[in-house]
């Protein structure tokens, strides 16, 4: 159990997002809580499972699975597995109906860059477009977007409920905008992955003065955006270009007691010059 629990927060860090945004396409937007949920609930099953069982192959593909078969039992149960299959364009008396059979890599990533723009849509509050985006596409608890955003975990869990109402209100879809409307919507991404960066470059409150888990995320979004042909570009270069250089010290940023030094009593040899 000692060895599995890591492997679990680990997986619930760096994919959970990964697998809300998989599950919020078959779901659709309205359904994110319960995308959310089903994550969680295959998280569980994990640390329950597998140090019996042992970790299956493809963890990330596993957990995945669980959830989007929670989800479509909650979806028969529901009634409404029918209709969202055939809205997926797929024979819903099929007994193997589920998503579509790409392969997981591909899937995950189309989703979570349209996660990612569903939660930066213009119609959300800045601040709520920074809160919706950390909690759904990096995976933080309320107490960590609380810590990051200097507020009370109350006004930032209030913050989530209001806007995946809006989100289902409002009916935002859930896609990569189109050509005409992506340039602005880019511009309110970039602001949120500067904002995530920033936070763990130099964090406002907890133990640690650099977050470098914060600033991996950032990085890791933004590389995914300047891959996309659909989202990149020269600002996106350009913001991926300035984190990597800031991220390159961070080994060097703090001493052995966890204080920051300054530029010039870092050690350099331990800067990533890749």
């Amino acid at each position: 159990m000692t060895e599995i629990t890591p492997l679990v927060e680990h997986l619930f860090r760096h994919s959970a997002g990964q697998m809300v945004a998989a599950l919020t396409r078959l779901l659709g937007p309205a359904r994110l809580d319960l995308a959310e949920e089903m994550v969680q609930e295959a998280l569980i099953k994990a640390l329950k499972s597998w140090p019996y069982r042992g970790v299956p192959a493809n963890p990330k593909a596993w957990l995945l699975q669980v959830a989007r078969n929670r989800a479509l039992d909650v979806l028969r149960r529901e009634g409404g597995l029918p209709v969202k299959l055939r809205l997926l364009g797929m024979d819903p008396t099929s007994p193997a109906a589920a998503l579509p059979g790409q392969d997981e890599a591909e899937l995950v990533a189309d989703d979570e860059l349209a996660m990612i723009f569903m939660c930066c849509h213009p119609a959300l509050s800045p601040l709520t477009r920074t809160t919706l985006t950390l909690k759904t596409v990096c995976g933080f608890s309320v107490d960590e977007i609380a810590a990051a955003l200097l507020a009370q975990p109350s006004a930032v869990a209030q913050r989530i409920v209001r806007a995946k109402r809006q989100i289902e209100t409002e009916a935002i879809p859930f896609a990569i905008p189109s050509s005409a409307e992506l340039t602005a919507r880019r511009e309110n991404v970039l602001a949120v992955l500067y904002l995530l960066f920033n936070e763990g470059y130099s964090a406002h409150t907890g133990e640690d003065l650099v977050r470098a888990d914060l600033c991996a995320e950032a990085i890791r979004l933004g590389s995914m955006l300047a891959d996309n042909p659909a989202t990149g570009g020269p600002p996106v270069d350009a913001l991926l270009a300035l984190m990597h250089l800031q991220a390159s010290r961070l080994p060097a940023r703090v001493d052995g007691d966890g204080a920051l030094l300054l530029m010039d009593e870092q050690d350099r040899s331990r800067w990533d010059r890749g």
